[in-house]
């Protein structure tokens, strides 16, 4: 897929993968130039340190040279005398420098560790890949800011220069050589100041180009979008194969539970709900199991086969399916609705179970009766037979 199609914008999930695998904003020449600001600087103010060490240097040199041959003054004396001062005037400055080049990265990148760009990779052996990115945009612009920096360089010089010219031009008349190290080194330290802003100023529009590009590259094309949706979020398909599966086993699970139920409210058609109560257990009824059209249809039929009370009441049939969960208690505003209803059924019941038990005692009595005139009849036929 090409270039032209990666219309949206990077999600974090592939910026966080790119910055695993090495691919972050940073620019060369911002971590250059603060090292090379810091390292002149570090030279600047260590000047006397630096002018002591090298002069005693030669006054060690110099003052065995003259007396001694080279075979008595011994090669390991000469790389003493000539490493101690050299590594106490770099040690120094390459320790700050490399530090501050650290920390100018830091800046950029934040704390990031990572191999993969070490990791050998057979693409950058191919000599045609090499010669394609000899044109390749990135490789221009390094070129033509590279350009811009040289000349940008020459000009600072020229500039810093024709304005110490004239001290320097003075200097010609003057039998002083610290006053000409003087007017030297004020032309350098001048040059390096300006050339050190000029460095950050091109340092900050390359971060700025090279964020744009590294933002342009990493843009995505819809296929890219939806297969890390799959990937992060799961497939759709499985997703609504799971979510029918739950919903399959909860329907069944509030099938279960209507036997249980003290009675069912409903729309009358349209909704029904199942709902239980136990003074002993529970601070409200409970909803058992919810459910809209054929699932209402179904709730109900189960009810009916188990002689659970069908109430119809509308608004709070709809009411309890809106606002109540599933296994969840009623909430306050229809404990007084829920109450009425629950005095009914109770009241059904138990009206209901004096009705069974009088026709209990009805057909008790009649078994009763019967069998009084039964045995009644029977004693009298016993009597005339025995008469």
């Amino acid at each position: 897929m090409g270039d032209e199609d990666k219309q949206f914008e990077a999600s974090q999930q592939k910026l966080r993968k790119a910055r695993k695998e090495g691919q972050v904003v940073k620019s060369k020449d911002f971590s250059t130039a603060v090292s090379l600001i810091v390292m002149f600087l570090v030279i600047y103010s260590l000047g006397m340190f630096i002018w002591t060490q090298i002069s005693g240097l030669f006054s060690n040199l110099y003052e065995q040279i003259p007396n001694k041959h080279f075979n008595e003054i011994g090669i390991s004396y000469i790389i003493f005398v000539t490493l101690v001062p050299s590594v106490l005037i770099i040690l120094p400055i390459v320790c700050l420098s490399a530090l501050t080049s650290i920390i100018a990265d830091l800046i950029q990148v934040g704390p990031l560790f990572t191999m993969t760009p070490l990791m050998p990779k057979p693409d950058k052996l191919n000599p045609t890949k090499y010669f394609k990115n000899l044109m390749n945009p990135k490789t221009l612009f390094e070129l033509v800011k590279n350009i811009a920096k040289v000349i940008i360089l020459g000009f600072i010089g020229f500039s810093v220069y024709m304005a110490h010219f004239p001290h320097i031009l003075g200097l010609a008349v003057v039998d002083n050589q610290f006053a000409t190290l003087n007017a030297f080194g004020s032309l350098i330290v001048d040059f390096i100041i300006k050339a050190g802003i000029a460095f950050l100023i091109i340092a900050a529009m390359d971060y700025g180009v090279t964020k744009w590009k590294f933002m342009q590259d990493q843009k995505m094309s819809f296929k890219e979008v939806k297969d890390e949706y799959k990937n992060s979020e799961g497939d759709p398909h499985v997703k609504a194969a799971l979510r029918q599966k739950r919903q399959q086993l909860l329907r069944q699970s509030m099938k279960d539970s209507v036997p249980e139920a003290d009675f069912v409210v409903t729309n009358p058609t349209h909704v029904a709900c199942a709902l239980k109560y136990d003074a002993q257990t529970m601070d409200s009824p409970v909803l058992l199991a919810k459910g809209a059209e054929l699932f209402a249809k179904e709730i109900k039929e189960i009810a009916k086969a188990h002689d659970v009370p069908i109430i119809e009441n509308p608004p709070v049939a709809r009411a309890i399916y809106r606002l109540v969960e599933v296994n969840r208690q009623i909430p306050p505003d229809l404990y007084k609705a829920v109450a009425e209803i629950l005095i009914f059924v109770y009241n059904s019941k138990k009206q209901k179970q004096i009705t069974e038990e009088n026709k209990i005692k009805e057909i008790k009595k009649r078994q009763e009766a019967y069998e009084k005139n039964y045995f009644r009849e029977n004693g009298n036929e016993n009597k005339d037979k025995e008469k």
